[in-house]
């Protein structure tokens, strides 16, 4: 008698384990969905993704007749997924309401930010809130005020280093918390010099403009982490020995290049005249718009001549085959726009242009893909939450119609953003 009752509730319990699994209620299932594992240079398909909080607690095979238990479900039947964008070279910490401009990042995908320089108490303002709130607004690095030498390049946002005051400075930016530090055109050798021995004290670490008064090998020496756009490298093209020697430092120092490629299409076009429209004008702040027209018209009065216009192309087409070279051999490179910093350059969208021109220049979209999620996490250190689609992860992810493996230009055709869990475009 006793081992028949132990037999009725085996299987009463048998029966009963398998509902109890089933019974946790996840706040979003992405059922059916092909994830691009940028990681490993594949596409997963029909698979089915978990959130839970702000996290993707489980990602399975789908299964056709399984109950899913979820407040929200997304069919993703024909759809690619992948983890957010990062724009790692923007400007959005200069005025109290460019926050505005969150919902226009988030719309093309962009869950991450490097504030490249900037005001250091809107920077923290900013910062705070993204932390009490993670989706209102991506996730954000920034380094404050733009250091740089005792007549700076641009006053408003840029602190004037000698050597008489630059632990003092250094000092007040650590204190309040800055991510890095910004360097910039003009500081003197000697000031650098001090930068670098600080970032290796305090383990911070700082990046920019390679400085008039270095090379770009003594920036790498020094430990500079990550070049911004192609300043002093262009002097390295006309000699192959010394590119190559550079290439092969920059790669033992760990040397990260950003080099914002879609700038120096703008410039291209400039000296034709040509100034990039887009809807996204009209939304732009009224002291953004204008700069952008002063700009314009003051192109628009410089006529160049024949001779004048064939170097500027020429100029742009070495600086293309520039930054195929870096890609190459081997350098890491990030993807930044220089929103606010460059005229014409459109928050969000632009950073889908400089994946299309580097597309262009033969660079496979599952690298650039790669340089847009999992390299800018590599860079900052923290891959462990963000980069991959993968379990215990952040679900900042992108939901896109088109396989961008086949064309990167794919990208701009978005279906779902999620930042931290939650839908934020639809």
């Amino acid at each position: 008698m006793n081992m028949t009752k132990s037999f009725v509730l085996s299987l009463i319990l048998f029966n009963w384990l398998p509902c109890l699994s089933q019974s946790t209620t996840y706040d979003i299932v992405i059922k059916n969905i092909s994830v691009i594992d940028v990681q490993n240079l594949k596409i997963i398909p029909k698979q089915t993704i978990h959130i839970k909080d702000e996290r993707i607690a489980k990602i399975e095979r789908s299964k056709k007749y399984k109950k899913i238990v979820s407040d929200t479900i997304i069919d993703g039947t024909g759809k690619f997924i992948l983890s957010g964008f990062w724009d790692m070279h923007i400007h959005i910490c200069w005025k109290e309401n460019l926050n505005n401009l969150y919902p226009t990042l988030f719309s093309y995908g962009i869950t991450g930010v490097r504030d490249m320089g900037g005001d250091i108490k809107i920077l923290t303002k900013f910062k705070n809130q993204v932390k009490g709130n993670p989706h209102s607004g991506p996730t954000l690095f920034g380094a404050g005020p733009i250091l740089d030498g005792e007549k700076p390049v641009h006053l408003d946002f840029s602190v004037p280093l000698t050597q008489n005051n630059v632990r003092k400075v250094l000092d007040s930016l650590y204190f309040q918390k800055i991510d890095f530090l910004k360097v910039y055109s003009l500081l003197p050798k000697t000031v650098l010099d001090s930068i670098a021995n600080y970032s290796k004290a305090k383990k911070i670490p700082f990046a920019g403009h390679v400085s008039e008064y270095v090379t770009p090998e003594e920036a790498s020496i020094l430990g500079q982490k990550s070049f911004e756009h192609l300043n002093r490298l262009e002097d390295l093209q006309n000699d192959t020995i010394r590119l190559s020697a550079f290439i092969g430092l920059a790669k033992s120092n760990n040397t990260w290049i950003c080099p914002t490629l879609i700038i120096y299409k703008r410039k291209a076009e400039f000296a034709k005249n040509v100034f990039y429209a887009h809807s996204l004008y009209n939304e732009l702040d009224n002291d953004l718009k204008t700069e952008w027209e002063q700009v314009k018209k003051k192109r628009q009065n410089k006529i160049l001549t024949e001779e004048e216009l064939l170097q500027t192309q020429e100029r742009y087409k070495n600086q293309k085959k520039l930054v195929k070279r870096f890609y190459d051999n081997g350098i890491p490179l990030l993807l930044g726009t220089d929103f606010a910093g460059m005229q014409f350059i459109y928050p969000g969208y632009s950073l889908h242009e400089e994946m299309a021109l580097l597309q262009d220049l033969g660079i496979p979209p599952f690298e650039i893909l790669k340089m847009a999620t999992i390299n800018p996490t590599l860079f900052l250190g923290i891959s462990k939450l963000y980069g991959t689609v993968e379990e215990n992860k952040m679900a900042d992810l992108i939901i896109l119609n088109e396989n961008p493996v086949t064309d990167i230009r794919n990208t701009l055709n978005i279906n779902t953003v999620l930042k931290a869990g939650k839908i934020v475009k639809k």
